[in-house]
């Protein structure tokens, strides 16, 4: 087994509600191996209109 970090951002947009933002975290770092850890490391709003933020995250993944 490969371990790899990975230091992504990943839009959170308005649709995707608190309580259900692990669940989309998990799913957009599945698409890249299997997620072992992660954490949200910075949250920055977006200058676009739609009110989209940024979300940085820290994982570590398996391959």
């Amino acid at each position: 087994m490969k371990l790899s970090s990975v230091d992504v951002y990943i839009d959170w947009p308005v649709s995707i509600k608190l309580k259900n933002l692990r669940k989309f975290v998990i799913t957009n770092l599945e698409t890249k191996g299997d997620v072992i850890r992660w954490s949200i490391v910075d949250i920055q709003k977006s200058i676009d209109f739609c009110g989209t933020k940024k979300i940085r995250i820290k994982a570590v993944l398996a391959n």
